[in-house]
């Protein structure tokens, strides 16, 4: 090819018929249509990113429509025949009848104004005279003003075609005098498939990773792909290679993304100074590598979530290995990755020392503790808790010979229900029960050392009926509780229903806490067992039968003297020391954020859930902005997967001396006082007709 005749490939293979026009088939269709039927609008506005197409279409619509072929010669009726001097001409540049104005060098409103006068002059050996104008949002606002009379009622030989990156910028009064399309971004799969045909062209050697690099450098513009692809050809002649490509374009190698990967999954630390070292040492822009780094987290939560390979934009062997590589992370994990490295991209370009920004957020995430997947979590407190509903009683005393018992009379049972019941003084009937239970099991052993010789053997009553899940009973009505029967060789001696909140447990009803004694000859072995309301039924039917219960209901203890509440009251003071930390930390990086925290209280935790008041709705609404952020800093401090924060207002649990004055402070009587002070403050708000407002 000579150094003549050379043209680059946007503009050697720019497409010359609507059917030519990749990934645009919304609106070349609608096009060719308006040509077929003859319903062609007086402006068009056509919008979208670069090198998508716009001004092509709009090229080719103007040639179809100038075009003197009949409809009969035409494919499809409406694509320009491309043989009419009409069609030669505008290819050759010298048709005049179809104008190519530039708006960002012709923006002024007496070009607007040049337009407008030349509208009248009929077309020259042509159907209409058509106007191009590109970027169009370049326009002023008087140039825009300028053409609406013309835009809105111009002669019936004119139509103009406006094209725009930016409509937003498009007066309204403008787009509504036009027929708008929207140009779409061309997905990757396209514009491969349109390189391929080019290299074919160009008798250029290119393998299918090389062909993915290019396209996606386009970022869906292919007029960008086609640049890079005429890069290549330069560099690497007529046979493209991956390695070589790589190296040219300064892309960063995947491998890098792996590395990082795999030291998050092993913690490693260390590795991470070294990546950081591979990357500045070569050359690569810390911006890109966060932004590829972005792309391959997002690659592996797909594959990790649902595992479609259609949903990246990867060669099968890449899409293999990253499905491998996503099975070493959870899919929180995965989120708490991509979050680091968005939040750390934004801050890059601001950053004094980029380097150490990047380290940081590489040890960052190497050192996340193992995020607790909630649904995971779940299901073990359901396993969990249908394991306690279903429990086995009868197990607790396996392998404990049966022995006899003596046995308590009706009437001392019912007097203990009686005294249980009573309200009036809970402590006492608790101790006189204590002191009669004592009594009789000193009694106990006496008796079935020396049983009557002549006693009849009492008769084992029926297993009671497995029953049903019931509504869990008051305290007040214990008999309602167990069925009376008698059987041998354990007593269940206290059962108690504690009053203590356990929602904070995941729990919805409160558990009870059952204390056995099994007698065996002369020893005596107690147990303590708990067990939700829910599986409280279930005791009498697993017992009937072996043992005669002796029941007494104490009094319900308070929630400080559980065990699962002093854990979790120590972990909601833990919890509290790191929120602490977190709101000295912030103050060190961000102090306007870091004083609406001092203004906080952790005033409860559940799960993944923070309850964190406010004093009122101002702090509610800013902080709620930094939940995110705040959610991830107070999980890597404390080691809990606690990124659910919710605030709320609680003006009751803070000082009013805590946020300054007592008194309400007056802006403007303030400002207008130093004015009245200070002559050089009245002089400046004078001179430039300033007024106080607020």
């Amino acid at each position: 090819m000579s150094e003549e005749s050379y043209l680059v490939s946007a503009r050697k293979y720019r497409p010359q018929l609507f059917g030519d026009i990749v990934a645009q088939r919304h609106v070349s269709e609608t096009l060719k249509n308006a040509v077929r039927l003859d319903r062609l609008a007086h402006a068009y506005l056509f919008t979208g990113p670069r090198g998508i197409g716009k001004t092509t279409a709009a090229r080719v619509l103007a040639k179809a429509i100038n075009c003197t072929a009949s409809s009969e010669d035409r494919t499809d009726s409406a694509e320009p025949c491309r043989v009419c001097e009409s069609c030669i001409s505008f290819e050759q540049g010298r048709n005049l009848n179809i104008i190519e104005i530039d708006a960002a060098s012709n923006n002024k409103v007496d070009d607007a104004r040049d337009i407008r006068e030349t509208v009248r002059i009929p077309p020259q050996g042509g159907r209409m005279k058509v106007y191009i104008i590109d970027e169009v949002h370049m326009l002023t606002t008087q140039a825009f003003n300028a053409l609406l009379k013309t835009l809105e009622e111009p002669p019936p030989h004119v139509l103009f075609i406006f094209a725009t990156t930016e409509p937003h910028k498009v007066p309204a009064t403008i787009q509504s005098r036009c027929q708008r399309f929207d140009f779409r971004r061309i997905a990757t799969t396209d514009i491969i498939a349109h390189l391929r045909t080019i290299c074919k062209s160009e008798t250029v050697v290119i393998d299918d990773a090389s062909l993915l690099l290019i396209a996606r450098k386009g970022d869906g513009a292919l007029r960008d792909a086609l640049s890079v692809l005429d890069q290549a050809i330069s560099l690497c002649g007529e046979k493209i290679t991956h390695d070589a490509l790589v190296h040219a374009l300064g892309v960063v190698d995947t491998d890098l993304f792996f590395d990082v990967t795999d030291a998050v999954a092993a913690g490693n630390v260390g590795t991470m100074f070294h990546i950081v070292e591979k990357i500045v040492s070569a050359g690569y822009d810390l911006q890109e590598f966060l932004d590829g780094l972005e792309e391959h987290l997002r690659h592996l939560l797909v594959m990790n979530t649902i595992g479609e390979e259609g949903l990246l934009d990867v060669t099968p062997e890449s899409a293999s290995r990253l499905g491998k590589e996503s099975e070493k992370f959870a899919e929180s994990t995965l989120l708490r990755m991509i979050h680091i490295v968005a939040e750390t991209s934004d801050r890059l370009r601001m950053a004094r020392q980029p380097r150490l920004r990047l380290e940081m957020a590489l040890v960052k995430m190497a050192s996340l503790p193992a995020a607790v997947d909630i649904r995971s979590a779940l299901e073990k407190l359901d396993s969990l808790e249908k394991a306690v509903r279903d429990a086995d009683l009868s197990g607790l005393h396996a392998g404990s010979a049966p022995v006899t018992q003596a046995k308590i009379s009706g009437q001392k049972q019912k007097e203990k229900v009686a005294k249980t019941a009573r309200p009036s003084n809970p402590k006492e009937s608790a101790a006189e029960l204590k002191s009669e239970s004592e009594a009789e099991a000193e009694a106990a052993p006496e008796a079935e050392r020396e049983p009557a010789p002549d006693a009849e053997p009492e008769a084992r009553p029926e297993a009671a009926p497995e029953a049903g899940p019931t509504t869990p009973q008051k305290a007040s009505e214990p008999e309602q509780l167990f069925s009376p029967a008698t059987p041998t060789g354990s007593a269940v001696k206290e059962v108690i229903r504690p009053a203590a909140d356990r929602s904070l447990f995941g729990f919805d009803e409160p558990a009870l806490k059952v204390k056995t004694k099994n007698v065996t000859g002369s020893k005596t072995i107690q147990t303590e067992s708990s067990f939700s309301t829910g599986a409280v039924h279930d005791i009498p039917t697993l017992q009937a039968g072996r043992t005669e219960l002796d029941i007494a209901v104490l009094e319900p203890e308070t929630d400080a003297q559980l065990p699962d509440s002093s854990a979790r009251i120590l972990l909601e003071n833990q919890i509290k020391d790191h929120w602490s930390t977190v709101i000295v930390d912030t103050m060190e990086s961000q102090i306007r954020l870091g004083s609406l925290l001092r203004h906080t209280k952790v005033v409860r935790i559940s799960g993944e859930h923070v309850e964190i008041a406010v004093p009122d709705d101002f702090h509610k609404r800013m902080l709620l902005i930094e939940k995110s952020g705040l959610g991830t800093r107070l999980s890597e401090k404390s080691g809990e997967s606690l990124h659910d924060l919710n605030f709320s207002v609680r003006p009751e649990l803070f000082d009013k001396s805590d946020f300054g004055a007592q008194e309400e402070f007056d802006s403007k009587a303030f400002l207008k006082k130093k004015c009245e002070e200070n002559p050089a403050i009245k002089e400046l708000m004078e001179r430039f007709g300033c007024e106080i407002v607020w």
